[in-house]
């Protein structure tokens, strides 16, 4: 049955949180899809080798970091079926996140690594925000509500993304922020000190 009070509650919530100055990421990031290789069984390899490296796919992609990559490759670009820029893979820092998927998923990457179709690139270059500052919006629970009630989807689209609202965020609380992060790339449990961070700039 339809409940008319927890949709109208739900719209109410979604409408509060737009309403509050924001930046998002249309116009203000570079995106990329990861590679295509035509014929991953031909490309891919189990183990490290001199002459190949790293790449990471959508299940590799945790909150805040990578797992390790059991999949390796050596990379040839005129081998592949669709490859993006070298640009986009070697960027001194960068998110990598699931496409297909019903959770928001960001890890971030200063390796320079490479990543297959199941995990997309994102390059954030919203002003006067940290890429780490971004990555916490992206991966608490405000933009999740966002994603489930507004979109409804199994598949992580840019289009999608571009319509999250970023609020301005005083430097005081970015360091804060970047410190924890920093923390939940090491591995450590701080996603719920994050989350409330990013909660008092919705409340």
């Amino acid at each position: 049955m339809f409940d008319i009070k927890v949709h109208s509650e739900t719209d109410e919530r979604i409408r509060k949180i737009y309403s509050i100055p924001h930046q998002t990421l249309k116009g203000n990031a570079r995106w990329a899809l990861g590679i295509v290789t035509g014929n991953n069984e031909a490309h891919l390899q189990a183990k490290r080798s001199k002459t190949n490296e790293p790449i990471y796919k959508g299940s590799d992609v945790e909150y805040y970091r990578l797992k390790s990559s059991s999949n390796f490759i050596k990379y040839n670009r005129d081998s592949f079926q669709q490859v993006a820029k070298d640009e986009f893979y070697r960027c001194e820092e960068k998110l990598i996140y699931k496409f297909i998927s019903n959770k928001l998923v960001f890890a971030y990457d200063d390796k320079k690594s490479l990543t297959l179709n199941s995990a997309n690139i994102l390059i954030p270059e919203i002003p006067g925000m940290h890429i780490k500052v971004v990555l916490a919006f992206l991966n608490s629970s405000v933009f999740q509500f966002l994603f489930e009630k507004k979109f409804s989807t199994h598949k992580v689209l840019r289009s999608d993304l571009e319509e999250l609202p970023f609020p301005n965020v005083s430097k005081g609380d970015q360091g804060k922020i970047i410190g924890l992060v920093d923390r939940a790339i090491k591995g450590e449990e701080v996603r719920g000190k994050i989350d409330e961070v990013i909660n008092s700039y919705f409340v």
